[in-house]
């Protein structure tokens, strides 16, 4: 079974069809709960070139055809029809949404084209002028975070679908529009699949922190509260020989306490949701003191030596005696 785009231009909608290609060429059925989340992830994507818009869009779902299990979408603008340069934005994202490619494998680089398309508003501004070529469609649509989570998420479903084996798409020419044909395959489908969630280090050597609240007891795994400039922050300490100083009762805390250390810092971002969670740890710790007193160094021991080369004495005589 065939899985196709069909793009049809009326005077103010776009029609989409798609269909999904299944191992057994005589199945007709799938996972009613994956179709129907698959079909609302390209819906969103294609409704998030509203912020590029004028005007708002609707999709209105059509009769799916007899014989065959197919999504057949109407896409139109809510109060006005819908022109050659809207189409070709829509096609675009429908067709990336399906693909790394579109209609050229040049990505625009020049600083000329970042400045023209480095935010909303001046891609709405193209738009509405008709003032973007081809290249800037497809630049448009590459540089899209909300293409590429919906794009994810629906490759997710697809791939809890056994039946589906690929997925083809058609895009028909029109006017500007190229015609090229993607097929991805299931062992593909993780290629569209992005992480759940982005990971980003960062490391600062010796940095003073102020130390608002330590965590004095041996075995506690709160974290520890302190200021970072003017910014109150939550951390973990990692470097055990300081810890070990701290419950010794060796380090004593007070008004002004602070240390000097090195801090790596870790935003954990869930795609899908967009929520950013942040972490710090204390890696080493330098030095402490309080302001205006004296500064005392850490002494951190140093790790035992290991001779891999010298091999363990075996089971003497009288060992099980």
């Amino acid at each position: 079974m065939e899985n196709n785009i069909i793009s049809e231009k009326t005077d103010n909608a776009l029609t989409i069809q798609i269909r999904y290609c299944f191992s057994d060429e005589a199945s007709l059925s799938m996972n009613a709960e994956i179709f129907n989340e698959c079909e609302r992830q390209f819906i969103k994507a294609i409704k998030s070139t509203e912020k590029y818009l004028e005007d708002t869009l609707f999709v209105e779902v059509k009769a799916r055809e007899e014989g065959s299990l197919v999504d057949i979408l109407t896409v139109a603008l809510n109060n006005t029809a819908i022109t050659q340069t809207i189409l070709t934005l829509i096609t675009v994202f429908a067709t990336k949404f399906f693909g790394s490619k579109f209609l050229s494998s040049k990505q625009p680089k020049t600083e000329e084209t970042s400045k023209k398309l480095d935010n909303h508003q001046k891609i709405k501004d193209a738009i509405k002028n008709d003032n973007l070529t081809e290249e800037e469609f497809d630049y448009i649509a590459s540089h899209d975070k909300d293409l590429r989570k919906y794009k994810s998420i629906y490759f997710k479903n697809v791939k809890k679908e056994p039946k589906i084996e690929k997925v083809e798409v058609k895009a028909i020419p029109r006017s500007i529009l190229n015609a090229i044909v993607i097929v991805v395959e299931k062992k593909d489908f993780d290629c569209f699949i992005i992480p759940d969630t982005t990971e980003k280090n960062e490391d600062i050597e010796q940095v003073k922190i102020h130390i608002v609240a330590p965590i004095l007891i041996k075995g506690i795994n709160d974290s520890w509260k302190g200021m970072l400039g003017n910014d109150a922050i939550d951390f973990k300490i990692i470097d055990k020989d300081f810890l070990e100083q701290v419950w010794s009762n060796v380090i004593n805390f007070g008004n002004g306490t602070f240390i000097n250390c090195d801090l790596k810092t870790i935003k954990t971002t869930n795609v899908e949701t967009e929520e950013t969670k942040i972490s710090r740890k204390i890696t080493n710790v330098i030095n402490w003191g309080n302001d205006g007193k004296q500064i005392r160094k850490i002494i951190h021991r140093k790790p035992k030596k290991t001779n891999d080369n010298v091999q363990s004495p075996g089971p003497g005589l009288f060992d099980n005696i």
